[in-house]
């Protein structure tokens, strides 16, 4: 019995499309959360250069205070909390503090 199979010619495979346009989203996407991380960053790092400068980076009044000072132990970063008296703004930041223990600070 000699029965030929006729097989019909198929198309391009669809998939390999929806992985480039799953990659592509997925590379949009990733370059959007870097892009609003960096904004963050930003943002965060000029409210702590108005802080520095003695005033609210939300009301530009000269009243912010220092309400709480961590410290994450030798050569950790220091996490300071700033509250503004006026309007009532509130935000930490994390400060490196690249003393180490070797001057004495930890208790050595």
């Amino acid at each position: 019995m000699n029965t030929k199979r006729c097989l019909k010619p198929t198309a391009p495979h669809k998939e390999s499309h929806i992985d480039i346009y799953l990659l592509l989203f997925l590379l949009i996407v990733l370059a959007g959360s870097v892009t609003v991380y960096i904004y963050y960053l930003k943002e965060k790092k000029e409210q702590l250069d108005a802080i520095n400068r003695g005033f609210c980076p939300k009301c530009k009044q000269k009243s912010i205070v220092l309400t709480d000072q961590r410290s994450g132990g030798c050569g950790g970063p220091q996490i300071v909390t700033f509250e503004c008296e006026s309007c009532g703004y509130h935000n930490s930041f994390s400060i490196d503090t690249s003393g180490g223990c070797g001057g004495g600070s930890c208790g050595h």
